[in-house]
């Protein structure tokens, strides 16, 4: 029942990324500022996925890219948003750190919890 919520909240946040990657946003002033919330979105994308789906980690690092670059070429058909390669290249980035804390987390998880939380 618990993983179920977690998965589905893990949804959400995918939800979550599209819409505020395809809204119109205006960021502050700051450098790489951006840079910074595209590596934390994805690495907490990552991990909380990680950790829902214990034995698939290079496959989430794979999708959650993929939803960067794919998020990239949605905001370029917009007139209001633009296309970047670097941010595409921070989300990958905070995509591998994401699985790998959700490794080390997993690690250090017990038994039952594992069995428990990978089911499919």
């Amino acid at each position: 029942m618990a993983r179920m919520v977690f998965a589905r909240l893990a949804w959400a946040y995918v939800a979550f990324i599209w819409v505020l990657s395809l809204i119109p946003l205006t960021m502050p002033a700051m450098p790489n500022s951006d840079k910074i919330g595209h590596f934390l979105a994805y690495g907490l994308l990552a991990l909380w996925f990680g950790l829902v789906r214990q034995k698939k980690l290079p496959l989430i690092w794979l999708l959650a890219s993929l939803m960067g670059v794919a998020i990239e070429f949605a905001q370029a058909l917009t007139p209001y948003r633009s296309f970047d390669t670097h941010d595409m290249l921070a989300n990958a980035c905070g995509a591998l750190i994401g699985t790998g804390i959700a490794a080390i987390v997993l690690q250090f998880l017990p038994h039952p919890l594992k069995i428990q939380t990978d089911h499919s």
